[in-house]
């Protein structure tokens, strides 16, 4: 059964009414549909087996870009039942009508980032602000799995009638690691043009940090008014990506912060190991953004990004993502004037006994949660401090939340180590090692290994005992990089 095949008032898997169609990609087909188990409105998106595209290979090469493609609808699936954030449709359900897949899932009624742009001209800046930060919000969601999309682009970002960005189409979306199926044809280059990363359109293999460059052209364009290249320069679009560096985008919109145009620029960094992380990003934007009590922006928007942040029922980074750990109770109130020396030491000796257990959890959190109130209270130069932000990272990387751990890390290298002896050369390079350990599970191996070689040669020039700390660490890491690069392509339902 064809596309064409689908009507207005079909069942579809016993519980969603098809209504209208709503849109169409060059692979699927999407219908607004009626759930009648919940009463709700769903989205219900349909692989299209009968594009022209298709209709063009002969029958073997059809057939095995249709194998593709259901395997693509496949992980789109399984990466939306992971990713729980309101940023991201939430999965309702899957399946087969008639002989096609379908994905049934959250309706997010309003306009795409495309047509917003369109409707509101140059954006004021707490407006792009709220859009960038909300955005950034889901991202890392998907980022902390570890996901990569692949194609984010302003006809892929949606602004809800309440205000809510929301991230859509994970059809090309891929999860990050050894043993991840290729989904790709040879010669064909995935995301879309004027968004593509440098490396996505030389083909090689996407990171993270991929996503960085494509959401950086974005929000060069909320912020700046205009993508950062465009056609009709001395360039075609795509030597411009490769090989030009753009103007900061204070050259084309007032008022936009240093610190705004220097993390722009740096997202669109040729060189994915120059580009920010992602919560380095929302660090910069969070700011940005309206406050609860602000005023609505002037003329007024049909679809006000900045409502979610001005009226807040459950405020946008707010660790209402399922992949990020849920605020721990609090043993030191926000209005309490100190942190309790001792109270911290105890948390420190609980959080260390988890660690040691091998099961981190409760103590581990509250420490991460307090970890910069204790280094604004006392200072870097306090040991206690220094142990509060070590057991916080090495408790977060043992349970696997990557990013928080890599952050932490890095926190530590730049904040708390002080000096150029052995002690501290050898601090210095085991940090840079457990950053490098967590973001393998970014898809970082290239970094991994630079890390891992620099690390050797640094510790044959430290005294033996500081050398055997270094040395153990960088056998884990090289040991952990090893298994990746070596580990087998393991299909995916």
């Amino acid at each position: 059964m064809g596309s064409q095949g689908i009507r207005a008032g079909q069942n579809v898997g016993g519980r969603f009414r098809l209504v209208a169609a709503i849109g169409k990609g060059g692979m699927a087909q999407v219908w607004r549909a009626h759930d009648l188990r919940t009463g709700r409105d769903a989205a219900v998106k349909f692989l299209r087996p009968d594009t022209e595209d298709l209709h063009q290979l002969d029958t073997r090469e059809r057939l095995a870009e249709l194998d593709m493609l259901r395997a693509r609808f496949r992980r789109e699936a399984n990466l939306l039942a992971q990713l729980a954030h309101r940023g991201i449709p939430e999965l309702y359900d899957r399946g087969s009508h008639d002989g096609m897949p379908y994905l049934a899932m959250r309706l997010v009624p309003g306009v795409t980032l495309h047509t917003f742009f369109a409707e509101n001209g140059p954006l004021a800046p707490t407006v792009a602000a709220a859009v960038a930060a909300q955005a950034a919000d889901a991202l890392a969601c998907a980022h902390t799995l570890p996901v990569v999309h692949r194609d984010l682009k302003p006809h892929n970002i949606m602004v809800s009638d309440e205000g809510v960005v929301v991230l859509l189409d994970f059809g090309i979306a891929k999860p990050i690691g050894a043993g991840v199926t290729q989904y790709t044809r040879h010669g064909s280059t995935l995301g879309s043009r004027g968004y593509q990363a440098p490396e996505q359109i030389l083909e090689r293999e996407p990171t993270t940090r991929t996503d960085i460059y494509s959401f950086g052209c974005v929000c060069y364009e909320l912020f700046a008014g205009r993508a950062p290249f465009v056609l009709g320069e001395e360039k075609g679009l795509i030597e411009q990506h490769l090989h030009k560096d753009p103007l900061p985008p204070s050259a084309y919109a007032a008022g936009i912060p240093d610190a705004l145009d220097d993390l722009l620029l740096r997202m669109l960094a040729k060189d994915p190991q120059q580009r920010p992380a992602i919560d380095e990003v929302i660090g910069v934007l969070n700011p940005l953004t309206p406050r609860p009590g602000s005023p609505e922006p002037r003329p007024r928007l049909r679809y006000d990004p900045t409502a979610p942040f001005r009226l807040p029922k459950n405020p946008p980074g707010d660790g209402s993502s399922a992949t990020t750990p849920q605020p721990v109770p609090a043993v030191f109130g926000a209005d309490d004037e100190w942190l309790d020396v001792r109270a911290v030491e105890r948390l420190c000796d609980a959080a260390e006994q988890e660690i040691q257990e091998g099961d981190p959890d409760d103590a581990v959190r509250r420490l991460a949660h307090l970890a910069p109130r204790a280094r604004q209270e006392w200072g870097a130069r306090r040991p206690l401090v220094r142990r509060v932000w070590d057991l916080a990272a090495d408790g977060l990387r043992i349970a696997g939340d990557c990013g928080g751990a890599a952050h932490l890390y890095e926190s530590i290298a730049d904040d708390l180590v002080r000096g150029e002896g052995p002690q501290e050369r050898s601090d210095q390079a085991i940090l840079r090692l457990r950053v490098a350990e967590c973001r393998l599970a970014f898809g970082e191996i290239e970094a991994a290994i630079r890390v891992v070689e620099e690390a050797g040669y640094l510790a044959a020039g430290l005294p033996a005992p500081l050398a055997a700390r270094v040395e153990e660490v960088r056998r884990e890491v090289d040991l952990d990089l090893t298994e990746r690069l070596a580990g087998p392509k393991i299909p995916e339902e």
